[in-house]
């Protein structure tokens, strides 16, 4: 065996090339993208907002960093400045109205979005509208939608309900398009990764929306009940709704992609049947992996939404408290539940949680209930706002008969605990 020699300027040239091939930091590459804006347009205007990481324009245009920063980062160093020029110049302004139907049907595609991360975009626009009010999409879950995009070498471009007004087409009219095309853009490719569980191996940002084309599903070795789940917009997993193991390597790789890749969707599971997509939870340890995934997901979800409210109610001068979600784990069976704090002449804005503590004075006790009993006792001093992710204005803290009534019901937080 030859023995192997360091030498010092091996060392030095290892060094350096790590050095070089290391990502920037975070600052740093917003920076680096700013100026790569401005060079690409250097007749308008852009504005790095480093606490939300994020690029402004004054025409309207928010630029989000958080997903080509984490493409930036894991993507091959030889590659990472053809990857960030292809963003900057997919961010260039197109127009889709004067283009026809006839144009543009073979580049129509489907995507899935997740609506409670539009709901940030609309937030930061002061938008309170219902989200049906202002985005043309199907609903696959109340978190999941499907939404009609044009496809072009340098983004993808989604369509509104003036275009399909323009185009004199119904939404549905152009799904059918739409999938037609995804059937057709590529040969099947999943890649079996553990026994029982596929994932998809297309690598064009359309692995997601491929659950809508079923044929895709069925040929798969899975048996007559199969789930899903899409994680992100690249990943489609698939196995069948008997295989257990399956089913727990499946939630296990999705939190990966969940927390750890980028452009995240959803962690609901969904079976197909003949009527079409269904959310669905497994029995047994698989549906608790699931179950914990969810939570955990929602109220990093709710964190989000509290710190782009915080920031619209500063910035509109109102002031107005929003509740975090917070999560206790119940030592049986380590689930996580969600609960939510209400203080009395506080104007306060809910999450969706299993529990309020309703506290009445301060360092007093608080009362726990359930939030389907808060909802359906004091109900008449809740609003629910628009947004997807749900969110309850109380303006007045419930009266002594509303008070009375939820101590009927209230639990202890050993009950919880067990």
């Amino acid at each position: 065996m030859v023995p192997l020699c360091v030498t010092p300027s091996t060392i030095v040239l290892t060094f350096l090339k790590s050095l070089f091939n290391r990502p920037l930091n975070q600052d740093q590459f917003a920076e680096m993208v700013l100026t790569s804006l401005k060079r690409q347009w250097s007749g308008r205007t852009f504005v790095l907002d480093k606490e939300k990481f994020q690029i402004n324009e004054p025409g309207g245009m928010m630029i989000y960093l958080r997903n080509i920063y984490m493409d930036y980062g894991q993507a091959n160093p030889a590659e990472r400045k053809q990857q960030l020029d292809r963003f900057v110049r997919g961010l260039a302004p197109t127009d889709i109205a004067p283009e026809e139907f006839d144009a543009v049907k073979e580049r129509l595609l489907p995507v899935l979005r997740n609506l409670c991360g539009i709901d940030l975009l609309r937030i930061d626009a002061g938008d309170d509208k219902l989200l049906s009010e202002t985005m043309s999409y199907r609903p696959l879950s109340d978190e999941l939608g499907i939404v009609l995009a044009i496809d072009s070498e340098l983004n993808i471009r989604q369509i509104g309900s003036d275009v399909l007004t323009q185009w004199g087409k119904t939404f549905d009219d152009v799904l059918q398009v739409a999938i037609d095309n995804l059937r057709h853009k590529a040969a099947p490719s999943f890649q079996e990764i553990t026994h029982g569980l596929f994932v998809s191996q297309y690598g064009d940002y359309y692995d997601a929306p491929r659950m809508l084309v079923p044929e895709l599903i069925w040929q798969l070795p899975v048996g007559a009940r199969p789930v899903v789940m899409a994680p992100n917009r690249c990943c489609l997993l698939v196995c069948s709704a008997d295989d257990a193991n399956a089913l727990s390597s499946m939630v296990d790789h999705a939190r990966h992609m969940l927390f750890e890749e980028s452009r995240p969707l959803n962690a609901e599971m969904f079976m197909l049947t003949d009527q079409g997509w269904n959310t669905w939870t497994p029995s047994g340890e698989p549906g608790q992996k699931l179950g914990r995934l969810q939570r955990e997901l929602m109220a990093n979800d709710y964190a989000d939404q509290k710190q782009a409210l915080d920031a619209l109610h500063e910035k509109v001068e109102k002031d107005v408290f929003v509740a975090s979600q917070s999560l206790i784990e119940r030592k049986s069976d380590g689930q996580l539940i969600s609960y939510a704090v209400l203080g009395n002449g506080v104007h306060t804005l809910l999450p969706k949680a299993d529990l309020i503590f309703l506290v009445e004075e301060e360092g007093g006790e608080a009362l726990m209930v359930t939030m389907a009993d808060f909802l359906e006792i004091a109900g008449a001093f809740v609003k629910r706002l628009s947004y997807v992710m749900p969110r309850y204005e109380v303006v007045e803290f419930p009266d002594a008969g509303c008070l009375a009534a939820l101590r009927e019901r209230a639990i202890s937080i050993d009950a919880v605990r067990v």
